[in-house]
């Protein structure tokens, strides 16, 4: 809790609160402060890259590594049902150019199932998580088919920090342009997890451009494991208009719930949001507010809450 309320102080005092007053230019030496962490996160993960791609060549420059990205994420959300909480997500990828480029590693800290299905992106950050499961997790990966539509990945770490609880996973994606207006990906992961056992998910994604200024985005998932009630599924929908290159409002809806839970539908809402870039390229923000109808038992009444959240995302690396 501490490292995420350092790091949401960091973005907040050159970003949002400098959002305020757009009008008037950022102090220096607070515009360099958020360069200079993003540098350091950067070089550090090369360095790290260098020192594993060591065990495959003997002479190596960890000068020359560049082969780091990620991101960072953090999310304030106030929900009249869960109260206020502070979400946060990181995670790293590095390539080994003495591999041939075919192993990876993977450093991360979140939700287990967005770190197997490589999908921190395009999930919504609305959808309720299991708190329990976010976590570190470390790991490493291995590509040995890569393609403009077809790619298959293996991968194996722990998760847990020093709970050293293993896993392991097989990744399958395919992703296609279908026609002018409309891309769609589709992915298979199966896993296996030491406290958890066997799971399989199986992620859907369509893009459209309905009109010059109009984006709409469907997404949707289902996993079945052992540790599920059921099939555990999400889904959301949303609608773009982007107002100016870097800025676009929306809104959203979603379901979310567990196929063999007390309550097979657990929740579902809408809201309306903004994401703009912020004087950086690699700096974006997001709010939102909207409200939404959970149920955990028979018992419990369904009725709205109200949800409002602020989403601080760095990319870093290329």
């Amino acid at each position: 809790m501490r490292w995420s309320i350092f790091c949401l102080c960091l973005l907040l005092s050159p970003a949002v609160l400098g959002q305020a007053k757009e009008s008037k230019e950022q102090p220096p030496e607070e515009e360099a402060m958020i360069d200079e962490f993003r540098a350091g996160l950067t070089s550090s993960v090369n360095a790290t890259a260098a020192w594993l791609d060591s065990f495959f060549a003997e002479d190596i420059d960890p000068e020359a590594y560049d082969t780091a990205s990620g991101s960072l994420t953090l999310t304030p959300v106030w929900d009249e049902y869960d109260g206020f909480k502070l979400d946060s997500s990181f995670r790293a990828a590095v390539v080994f150019p003495h591999a041939e480029r075919k192993f990876s590693a993977i450093i991360g800290r979140g939700d287990f199932d967005d770190f197997i299905n490589d999908s921190q992106q395009s999930r919504p950050s609305i959808i309720r998580r299991n708190q329990s499961d976010e976590e570190w997790m470390l790991g490493l990966g291995f590509d040995p088919h890569l393609s403009q539509k077809h790619s298959l990945s293996f991968g194996a770490g722990i998760r847990g920090g020093l709970k050293l609880d293993p896993y392991l996973r097989a990744r399958y994606r395919y992703e296609s342009i279908l026609g002018e207006s409309t891309e769609a990906s589709l992915q298979s992961v199966g896993f296996w997890r030491d406290s958890d056992g066997f799971g399989i998910a199986q992620t859907a994604e369509f893009d459209f451009v309905l009109a010059p200024n109009w984006f709409a985005k469907v997404w949707g998932r289902a996993t079945f494991a052992e540790r599920t009630e059921g099939v555990r599924w999400n889904t959301s929908q949303k609608l773009y208009y982007i107002y100016h290159y870097e800025r676009a409002v929306g809104a959203e809806v979603w379901w979310s719930g567990e196929s063999e839970h007390e309550v097979p539908l657990r929740d579902y809402g809408l809201r309306a949001l903004h994401r703009s870039r912020f004087k950086r390229e690699w700096l974006f923000i997001e709010g939102w507010v909207g409200l939404h109808w959970p149920r955990e038992t028979l018992i419990e009444t369904r009725k709205p809450r109200w949800i409002v959240g602020l989403e601080l995302e760095m990319l870093f690396g290329k």
